[in-house]
């Protein structure tokens, strides 16, 4: 039995090894474009300004480490056609040029996603970069040591964007970031976004929202950014307005694809084709809080589709399912962490929901034990049901508050729930209600004032 799995990193790396544990005599290749099989990518912002020292920490296992478990790892060898009702892969092995062919008798297709470079003019200059794959890191980290930029600009107001100004800044950069929408963090609601820009400003940076890029200018270099009839100086860009998944190699082949455009599987990560299994940033899941399709790329939801797509695909068999994903991310700005779970206001309204929602800052401990600091939350509940639909956390303990509300969304828990919660206290470590259980007794209130024909203000 030959198991052959297309992409690395989280997802194929996952899918092998869970593989290889399930059947020690089944034979197991992975293809990997990248010279890495399995990296951690969000650690690339951190690389960068070297809170990350060196990058072989960010390489999780190479392919000689994947041989010890009798697994055949393939780097800088593309996949280029699948032909899935002869069981076969054509392959080009980019060091050589060299095309050969394969078989497979089962395949795992964790393609993955890639950056999105908008057509700007002057998006082909040298110092203008995306980043999403460690080879990505040390061509931004090289043009940094050879021509030491002093002016930086961020094009794209996400969770990437936001990691890499920071990283930027702490090596001395002047960082200016621009954002077509207006505001940044839109994944998030109003009052997060506030929080973030605050934060940004706070050290430096400098925020543009609303704008469009018309130009990069430059020779050969690029020197600085066109928007709004504004040019300021950059001379180093790192683009990351967003990725898309890879779906063109399973589309080819005839592969369904999903309503987000990302590869359609059900449950057990299968494919609409036999005997091909899809995981990852390339693939299509269930939104748990509303049931809709959703497209997730986080490196956790993919190793956990990696471990169900090749379990499945190393017994042939129904065994593991894939729920689906709450969304649950986090991520740090400067001093401040950003975190939720869920729905976001927003989104709960446009999938058709009317929204109850209620926030508090308050502080992570004990307020008179020393090192108190202001958090903030809030919390998105369903008014027919009560029922949590989503969170949205900023702060020290921003981890912390998300992942109680994570478990409860999971659990499908309302807002009385989260009042009578039972969590741990001690003045280092919360204050003695946490703002879990703040946030719900204003949410019950508005519920209260509701049920009583006073319309409870959102």
């Amino acid at each position: 039995m030959r198991l052959v799995i297309v992409g690395g990193v989280a997802a194929g790396t996952k899918a092998a090894s869970r593989a290889r544990r399930l059947d020690p005599e089944m034979e197991v290749t992975v293809y990997q474009e990248e010279p890495e099989p399995s990296i951690s990518e969000c650690g690339l912002p951190y690389f960068l300004s070297g809170v990350v020292d060196g990058r072989e920490n960010l390489i999780a296992r190479t392919p000689e480490k994947f041989a010890q478990q009798d697994i055949e790892v393939l780097v800088r060898h593309r996949v280029e056609r699948i032909d899935a009702s002869g069981k076969k892969l054509s392959v080009l092995d980019l060091e050589t040029g060299k095309a050969f062919e394969d078989t497979y008798d089962r395949l795992v297709i964790a393609t993955g996603a890639r950056a999105v470079l908008p057509p700007i003019p002057g998006a082909d200059l040298e110092g203008v970069f995306e980043i999403r794959f460690l080879t990505d890191a040390d061509r931004i980290k090289s043009y940094i040591e050879e021509y030491a930029p002093r002016n930086a600009a961020i094009v794209g107001g996400g969770y990437i964007g936001l990691e890499i100004a920071e990283n930027l800044c702490r090596l001395g950069m002047e960082v200016f970031l621009i954002e077509g929408q207006d505001r940044v963090a839109l994944a998030y609601g109003p009052e997060v976004s506030e929080k973030v820009e605050a934060e940004l400003g706070a050290h430096g940076v400098g925020v543009y929202t609303g704008e469009k890029v018309d130009e990069f200018t430059g020779e050969e270099r690029v020197r600085g950014v066109k928007f709004g009839g504004t040019e300021l100086a950059a001379d180093l860009v790192v683009v990351g307005v967003g990725i898309k998944p890879n779906v063109e190699l399973a589309a080819e082949a005839g592969i369904e694809l999903g309503s987000t455009g990302a590869i359609l599987v059900d449950k057990h990560m299968k494919t609409s084709a036999p005997d091909v299994w899809a995981a990852g940033d390339c693939v299509q899941t269930t939104n748990l809080t509303d049931g809709s399709p959703a497209w997730v790329p986080l490196g956790d939801t993919a190793n956990q589709m990696g471990r169900v797509a090749g379990t499945n695909a190393a017994t042939g068999e129904e065994t593991l399912e894939f729920p689906g994903t709450l969304g649950t991310g986090i991520f740090k700005v400067f001093d401040l962490g950003v975190g939720k779970t869920g729905l976001s206001e927003e989104a709960a309204m446009d999938a058709g929901f009317e929204v109850v929602s209620a926030s508090l800052s308050a502080y992570d401990r004990a307020a008179y034990y020393p090192g108190a600091q202001k958090v903030f939350l809030k919390l998105i509940a369903d008014r027919a049901t009560g029922r949590l639909l989503g969170a949205e956390a900023t702060g020290s303990s921003a981890d912390k508050l998300i992942d109680i509300c994570a478990t409860a969304l999971w659990g499908r828990l309302s807002y009385p729930d989260l009042v009578n919660i039972d969590l741990a206290y001690s003045p280092p470590y919360g204050p003695a209600l946490s703002p879990v259980i703040q946030t719900a007794t204003i949410l019950s209130g508005k519920f209260d004032r509701a049920r009583e024909g006073i319309r409870a203000s959102e």
